[in-house]
């Protein structure tokens, strides 16, 4: 009796410290999956973004977007968080909607989380989440899982030709970059 009293108690204990994955999942702006490796970028400057285009953030009108998580391999030699508006299909709003450098707050080979300290509204409009990385040589810096790769999951800018392309573009390979974003209820 005392047994099943006590897996009694340890079922209800863990189902109420469970992950509340449902009610994030509703208040999350993201494509990926957990975090399987990280692309070779050259040395130079680049950004990784994912673009939530009208049809995804419409529903979400009226809220804002409060935090954004992402996952780093080797921390770059700089790096920055910019959230951007609509601008055309392949090309992000300019100027920013908010920036902030978050070198210092990278964790390597983990999850790490920006708290805006401006929360940007969510208008139905295009909303554009990128980060800026700056790579002294040849490295892995940004995180992403391992596909397939999803419509605007897998953003790229490169200074070296000064374009923005899908990853799948320029390599071949389909990935989403570990970027998400935390919405207020």
């Amino acid at each position: 009796m005392k047994q099943l009293f006590y897996f009694l108690f340890a079922g209800l204990f863990l189902v109420g410290t469970g992950c509340k994955k449902d009610e994030l999942g509703a208040n999350l702006l993201s494509y990926d999956g957990e975090n399987a490796s990280g692309p070779l970028l050259a040395t130079g400057y680049h950004e990784a973004a994912v673009l939530f285009p009208s049809d995804i953030t419409g529903p979400f009108t009226g809220r804002q977007l409060l935090r954004v998580t992402y996952f780093m391999g080797a921390k770059p030699q700089k790096a920055e968080l910019f959230i951007y508006g609509e601008g055309t299909p392949s090309f992000p709003g300019q100027p920013p909607l908010y920036s902030a450098d978050i070198t210092n707050e990278i964790t390597p080979l983990r999850w790490s989380i920006h708290t805006l300290s401006t929360p940007v509204d969510i208008t139905g409009d295009d909303l554009w989440i990128a980060i800026g990385l700056t790579h002294a040589s040849e490295q892995q810096s940004i995180g992403c899982d391992a596909g397939p790769g999803k419509t605007n999951g897998d953003w790229l800018y490169q200074s070296s030709d000064g374009q923005w392309q899908s990853f799948r573009n320029r390599t071949g390979e389909s990935i989403n970059w570990n970027i998400r974003g935390e919405l207020s209820e």
